[in-house]
C-alpha cells in the first residue's frame, strides 16, 4: 500500500503491527458493545444488529485492520458516548458547574471538619470511614455511581 497516498488514520494504523491493529479494532468493537450494553453470546452479531449492518461486516472490521468510524458515529449518536473513548478507551473529562463545585466544596468541609472535631483522622480506621462519607456524598450529589473497572484479557 502506497502510505503517500493513503488518509492520515491509515497511516496511523498501518504504522503497528499487524498484531496490535487487530488489538486496537478489537477493543473498538468490544468498545462499543459495552455502550450498547450487550451481554450474552456472538456479541458481534448483537452489534450488527443494533447497527443495522450485517455480522460479516462487523468480523471484517477485525480481520482487515479497519476502524469502523461510521459505526462508531452511529453508536455516538445511539447512546451518548465519547468518540474518543471509543477510540482510545480514555473517558473524557467531566464539565460541572460552579454550584457543583460549591456543594462539593461544602460537604468536604463539613466531613473534615467533623472528622476533626470527634478525631477521626487520629486513626486508620476513622480516616477511611471519612473518606467513604467523603465518597458517598460526591456520588449523590454528581448522580453517579463508582463502579469497579473489567478486568480484561
Amino acid at each position: 500500500m502506497d502510505i503517500t497516498n493513503s488518509r492520515p488514520e491509515e497511516h496511523y494504523i498501518r504504522s503497528m503491527d499487524d498484531e496490535a491493529q487487530k488489538e486496537w479494532v478489537r477493543s473498538i468493537v468490544e468498545r462499543m458493545c459495552d455502550a450498547y450494553n450487550l451481554t450474552g453470546k456472538d456479541l458481534k452479531g448483537q452489534l450488527a444488529n443494533r447497527l443495522g449492518l450485517h455480522q460479516s461486516t462487523v468480523k471484517s472490521w477485525v480481520y482487515n485492520k479497519r476502524i469502523p468510524f461510521h459505526a462508531m458515529v452511529t453508536c455516538r449518536q445511539d447512546v451518548n458516548c465519547s468518540l474518543d473513548w471509543l477510540l482510545t478507551g480514555r473517558k473524557p473529562p467531566v464539565e460541572l458547574d460552579s454550584m457543583v463545585k460549591d456543594a462539593l466544596l461544602d460537604k468536604l468541609i463539613e466531613h473534615l471538619f467533623n472528622a476533626g472535631r470527634y478525631k477521626l483522622v487520629e486513626s486508620a480506621s476513622g480516616i477511611e470511614v471519612t473518606a467513604h462519607q467523603i465518597l458517598e456524598e460526591i456520588e449523590q450529589i454528581l448522580n453517579v455511581s463508582f463502579v469497579e473497572h473489567k478486568k480484561t484479557g
